[in-house]
């Protein structure tokens, strides 16, 4: 594998600085590739089969909307988001950390690589990008660079962009499916040249209107469409959840440990108490085969369903009772970790 680029993602004997540095992640160079290609088929082929009014609102919006996406993710890519003091220092390769003498990289507000005092609580050192990244959100594969501080405004500025660009996107497309088959004329000389099949005077001939090129012509719009949809989707999914998580005042790594603590919590909780049940049927079903054998068979049937009635309804009462704990947990868990200029609001 060529050393520019990477598919797993490694730690940097030096700390990054930006986005742009080797090695590149393969997921940063498929989104300029995707970029690059949605530029060239929006303007040179969307736009083109729009009519006179549409085209020049959409070449408009395009420029614009592309111009913001170029210009907020590569100012996500390039923005340092490490702390100030660490931003001061030069390049140096860092340590190994050593567990043998700390339980934490950064532990009482100092990172032991860094050798620095880190100003905030949220502050966590990525072993990806080698550096304390100032209020850490994530590290972004897509833009090979931390999410933090910093940059996390341009970043959200950057979704919000692709969005727009790919449900614009597909707004085009569906105009020009549903002109295509109402009113096919209405499109541009360009597209009308492409399907000349659609322009004959008998539109009631199927075998006609949908000749060859026209059927090239529908099928680039319908799976142009899908895929421009199928990113917006994934986009709003991203856009969603970072506004639901700022409602929550937490950062996508806190909601990460947070839910994957209570998880464990709950599934060992659950492991548990199953296993009690299982331990409790088995002495009922014991304890029963004694009393059949005194009270015969239909006092063992009684006596069975009403077991399994109760344990039934036990089990239920665990569960709920297990969901109630794993809410509780999730709004009222705390770091253990409580940086030194936090200590006295605390």
């Amino acid at each position: 594998m060529h050393k520019c680029c990477s598919l797993r993602l490694k730690r940097r004997p030096q700390r990054r600085t930006n986005g742009l540095q080797f090695p590149l992640n393969y997921q940063q160079i498929i989104g300029w590739i995707v970029c690059v290609v949605s530029v060239l088929v929006n303007f040179l082929l969307l736009t083109r089969i729009q009519f006179d009014d549409l085209k020049f609102a959409s070449l408009i919006i395009y420029s614009f909307v592309y111009a913001v996406y170029v210009i907020t993710h590569f100012a996500a890519s390039l923005v340092d988001p490490g702390e100030d003091d660490l931003r001061k220092r030069d390049i140096n390769i860092l340590p190994e950390f050593d567990r043998t003498i700390h339980a934490h990289v950064i532990e009482n507000g100092r990172c032991h690589l860094c050798n620095i005092n880190t100003t905030d609580r949220k502050t966590k050192h990525c072993g990806i990008c080698n550096k304390c990244i100032f209020k850490f959100d994530h590290h972004c594969k897509w833009l090979n660079n931390c999410v933090g501080r910093r940059n996390y405004t341009v970043f959200i500025l950057c979704v919000v962009s692709a969005l727009l660009i790919t449900l614009f996107t597909v707004i085009l497309c569906l105009i020009d499916i549903y002109i295509y088959f109402v009113s096919p004329q209405e499109l541009s000389s360009a597209a009308q040249t492409f399907i000349n099949c659609t322009q004959l005077e008998d539109f009631n001939d199927v075998t006609k209107k949908y000749c060859k090129s026209s059927i090239y012509f529908l099928i680039f719009l319908v799976t142009f469409c899908t895929i421009a949809l199928a990113i917006a989707c994934a986009l709003l999914h991203l856009l969603c959840f970072h506004i639901y998580i700022s409602i929550l005042g937490v950062s996508t790594y806190e909601y990460i440990m947070r839910n994957s603590h209570t998880k464990s919590i709950c599934c060992k909780s659950c492991r548990t108490n199953i296993r009690r049940l299982y331990i409790i049927n088995q002495d009922k079903i014991k304890s029963n085969a004694i009393v059949s054998s005194e009270t015969g068979v239909n006092g063992e049937n009684i006596t069975q369903e009403h077991d399994n009635e109760i344990s039934v309804k036990n089990f239920i009462n665990t569960l709920v009772t297990d969901e109630l704990n794993r809410a509780r947990i999730f709004f009222l868990y705390e770091k253990s970790k409580i940086h030194p200029s936090n200590e006295g609001r605390s």
